[in-house]
């Protein structure tokens, strides 16, 4: 093999180890990235790593370097820099994250540095460390390869939630501990470690037992910020579901007075009616028993479904619509026993009352609110969410709305509006539990939330 060849081989196979750490800065953010950005993003890290591979052979055929292992050694320091810029640029509201992950990076890098220059002296103390170099990188990179899906688990769940704990704080000041020793780190390896790897050899053991620990103290920490907004979420869910029940029995309580009221007065209507028929009053009979009709039906609730928890929370929150003068299209068959109904009562609560909320911001003539729902049948002509097996509970929630609406990676609509969005939550936690297929789009002036659940799906009857 000609030196050239041979060259262009260890730089290929330098740069393809060490991929997998690099991917660590963009596969815990993948999901959040839009999808169309997600084709581009993979075609540049492609064109990335052919760059740094041709730049690497150039630079270590140059002769900048006194030996090809320095010249690898040096590369190493910088060559990770492109990939972490785009990842970086791609995702950079998650910035912080970015940092976080860098400095175990960091970390964990000078580790296995250190630990693979021990490997060698001691096993091969006798041969040169410079002719040894290709099988330095291999061990290099059986150690990214090692640690890469550990690594990536722990980075994967850390961030699983990051919206909400960057709403805390808690990235911002928790990121500065590992940058420092990052900085730390950095400083020795350049400056006084090239002759005293032996003597580094126990700091480096300390420093991977404290990077481990700190991972799991970390970690353990998010999961108690996670289970205390869950706490909070499923106890506002538990409230709202309390103050829909509370409004509903007010309700019927209010139209079992107005019932009442014209049972009392039963024996006037009688009079009166009779005073009209003495009188030969068509007309007028025919006014006044319409009227009292009309009087008779304000005392009914409307009966939206044959399922009560579900009829309920629409009862509550269409009569809100209705006094806000909001025009309302109401088509809902849902059975009286489905298993789920405790649970979908809520995701329609807040699906119809994010609907009142938005239509709230609309001009009159712009105000509208369909809710549409049905087991089995096909309500809509949305192929990918259609399904094969099973009855099918189809819900459909739409309302206009003119403004731009943002969705995050799972395609479900964000508000930086402190307070709101618990709503979306729930629908996740439903759509989770059960398996079930949500839309959410903008699409006409409407804005519309598709939900399709397989009731016999696993979890549906649980």
């Amino acid at each position: 093999m000609t030196p050239i060849l041979e060259t262009t081989a260890v730089a290929l196979v330098y740069i393809l180890l060490l991929q997998p750490f690099y991917l660590l800065e963009i596969l815990p953010f993948w999901g959040f990235l839009e999808e169309e950005k997600k084709k581009p993003f993979c075609r540049a890290w492609v064109a990335l790593t052919v760059a740094e591979t041709a730049l690497t052979v150039g630079l270590v055929r140059s002769g900048l370097f006194p030996s090809e292992p320095a010249a690898y050694w040096a590369i190493g320091y910088i060559v990770w820099l492109p990939q972490f810029l785009l990842s970086f640029l791609a995702t950079r509201k998650y910035w912080v994250g970015h940092l976080f992950i860098l400095s175990f990076r960091i970390l964990l890098s000078s580790c296995f540095y250190t630990f693979l220059r021990h490997f060698f002296l001691y096993f091969w103390p006798e041969s040169e460390f410079v002719s040894m170099y290709f099988w330095q990188i291999l061990f290099y990179g059986g150690e990214c390869l090692i640690s890469f899906p550990i690594l990536l688990r722990f980075f994967t769940r850390t961030f699983s939630h990051f919206q909400e704990a960057a709403a805390r704080r808690f990235w911002r000041s928790t990121t500065i501990i590992p940058m420092l020793l990052a900085v730390d780190t950095l400083y020795v390896s350049v400056y006084d470690s090239q002759e005293r790897y032996f003597d580094l050899l126990g700091a480096r053991i300390l420093l991977l037992i404290v990077v481990v620990l700190m991972m799991a103290a970390i970690r353990r920490g998010q999961q108690e910020v996670y289970d205390e907004i869950r706490a909070y979420e499923e106890k506002h869910q538990l409230q709202q579901q309390v103050v829909s029940a509370a409004n509903y029995v007010k309700m019927s309580k209010e139209s079992r007075q107005r019932l009442e009221a014209i049972y009392r007065e039963k024996q006037d209507h009688i009079d009166q009616l009779l005073d009209l028929v003495r009188q030969k009053d068509r007309v007028g009979v025919l006014t006044y028993i319409e009227e009292l009709g009309e009087e008779f039906n304000s005392t009914k609730l409307p009966q939206y479904c044959r399922n009560p928890l579900i009829n309920a929370a629409l009862t509550v929150y269409l009569s809100r619509a209705r006094e806000e003068g909001i025009p309302t299209t109401i088509s809902v068959d849902l059975p009286q026993d489905l298993t789920c109904s405790g649970d979908l009562s809520i995701v329609l609560s807040n699906l119809v009352e994010n609907a009142l909320i938005a239509s709230g911001k609309q001009p009159e003539d712009r105000r509208n609110i369909t809710v549409l729902a049905r087991q089995q049948g096909d309500m809509l002509n949305i192929t990918v969410l259609a399904r094969q097996q099973g009855d099918m509970l189809n819900i459909l929630v739409k309302n206009l709305f003119d403004a731009p609406v943002l969705l995050d990676e799972e395609g479900l609509p964000v508000t930086k509006v402190k307070g709101h969005g618990i709503g979306m939550k729930s629908l996740a936690r439903f759509r989770d539990k059960y398996g079930a297929s949500v839309l959410c789009q903008k699409k006409d002036g409407w804005f519309l939330t598709y939900l399709q659940v397989d009731m016999g799906a696993k979890g549906v009857g649980d």
